[in-house]
C-alpha cells in the first residue's frame, strides 16, 4: 500500500482527511479480504473499513495491531454495559495494552503467549459473541501460537526472523473488522472508522516517512 495514499487519507499531507484509494475495484478488494479470512464462514468488512483491512495487511503488524485495539475498544464504548462478554473483552485488551507499551522483547512475547492458554482453554461461554469473538482476533494480530512454535529466541537476530514466521498474523485483522461490524451494527459503523483512523494516524507519527 502506497504510504502517500495512506497519508493522504489520514491528512497527514496538510490536506483534509480524504476516502482511502486503495487502487483496487470493490471486487478485487472483496477477493483479497476472502482469501485472508482465518474463518472463511465470516462475513467480509464493507465499506470504508474493508478498504482500511486491505491497506493494513500491507501496512504490516504494528499498524494492524493498533487499528485491531482501537476498533474493538470503540465496539466496547458502544455496548451496553452490562452485557457479559465485556468482562473478558477487557480483560484481553489489557493485556494487549500491555504489550503494546512494551519492549517487545523475548520476556514481552512469552507473556503475550501465556494468553493463547486464557484465550484458548475454557473460555467463558459469555464471549462467545462478534465482540468476543473480535478481542481474540486483535490477541491473534498480535500474538502468536505457543502450541506451535514454543518460547521465542533470546537472540536479537533469531528472534526478529522467529517473528517474521511464527507471529505473521496481520491478516487477522479482517476477521477484526468483520467481528466488530457484526457487533456494533451499521449505525455504528463511522465511530469505528474514525477511531481506527485516529490510530494509524498515531502509527504514522512514530513511522519513518
Amino acid at each position: 500500500m502506497d504510504r502517500e495514499a495512506v497519508d493522504r487519507a489520514l491528512g497527514r499531507d496538510g490536506e483534509s482527511r480524504q476516502p482511502l484509494v486503495t487502487g483496487l475495484s470493490a471486487t478485487e478488494r472483496d477477493s483479497v479480504l476472502e482469501q485472508a479470512l482465518w474463518f472463511p464462514d465470516r462475513p467480509l468488512p464493507t465499506g470504508e473499513l474493508a478498504d482500511w483491512a486491505v491497506a493494513l495487511i500491507e501496512l504490516g503488524k504494528d499498524a494492524a495491531v493498533m487499528a485491531s485495539m482501537a476498533a474493538v475498544e470503540t465496539a466496547v464504548r458502544l455496548t451496553p454495559p452490562k452485557s457479559p462478554d465485556l468482562p473478558f473483552v477487557n480483560n484481553v485488551l489489557a493485556e494487549l495494552h500491555v504489550w503494546d507499551n512494551s519492549k517487545k522483547g523475548t520476556e514481552d512475547l512469552r507473556e503475550l503467549g501465556d494468553l493463547w492458554w486464557k484465550l484458548t482453554r475454557n473460555p467463558p461461554q459469555s464471549a462467545d459473541t462478534p465482540l468476543g469473538d473480535a478481542a481474540v482476533m486483535a490477541w491473534i494480530v498480535a500474538g502468536y501460537d505457543p502450541e506451535g512454535w514454543g518460547n521465542p529466541p533470546e537472540d536479537a537476530v533469531k528472534l526478529h526472523d522467529w517473528l517474521d514466521d511464527a507471529a505473521n498474523n496481520v491478516t487477522a485483522v479482517v476477521d477484526v473488522f468483520s467481528c466488530v461490524q457484526q457487533a456494533v451494527g451499521p449505525e455504528n459503523e463511522h465511530s469505528i472508522v474514525q477511531n481506527v483512523r485516529a490510530a494509524l494516524r498515531k502509527w504514522r507519527e512514530t513511522t519513518v516517512a
